[in-house]
């Protein structure tokens, strides 16, 4: 019985090792019989243009997470403020206008979707009002600004 329980102890480290030994013996090449790839990019125009669509695709979703994370936080700490001086002085308001031009398609999704007063944003951003029109609605400035900037 002994012998039993030592044999069932010994089973996984005996598989560990075995494969902890395997692991270095793979080479580079072991893939090429599971993947699809059949060229090596030697062509430095084609690298470069690799280089330069991951380096975009990164920055759109870097700043999208950045937007999304000044407008969660400034929505949580604005929700129940009147003040229009303290809602638009907000850190994390102040940080999406901040990020210029890279927020303004998040800022329009958001709004197209969800009227508020982060329309504001756009204005700073943009350096200019969408109309002057003292009776206008933050949801009728908001769609005029997504009719604006989607033509």
């Amino acid at each position: 019985m002994q012998l039993v329980q030592l044999s069932n102890k010994l089973r996984p480290i005996t598989l560990a090792v075995g494969v902890l030994s395997t692991a270095s013996t793979f080479a580079y090449s072991d893939i090429d019989s599971h993947s699809g790839i059949l060229t090596i990019t030697s062509n430095n125009r084609t690298s470069e243009y690799i280089k330069s669509v991951d380096k975009n695709d990164g920055a759109f979703f870097f700043n999208k997470y950045r937007f999304q994370s000044h407008l969660i936080n400034w929505q949580k700490k604005t929700l129940f403020l009147s003040s229009t001086k303290a809602i638009i002085e907000n850190a994390d308001f102040q940080s999406i206008v901040a990020m210029g031009e890279s927020a303004i398609p998040f800022i329009i999704e958001e709004i197209e979707n969800k009227p508020s007063t982060l329309v504001w944003a756009l204005n700073l951003i943009c350096n200019r009002k969408i109309t002057d029109n003292p009776n206008t609605t933050i949801s009728d400035a908001c769609k005029l600004w997504v009719r604006e900037l989607k033509k």
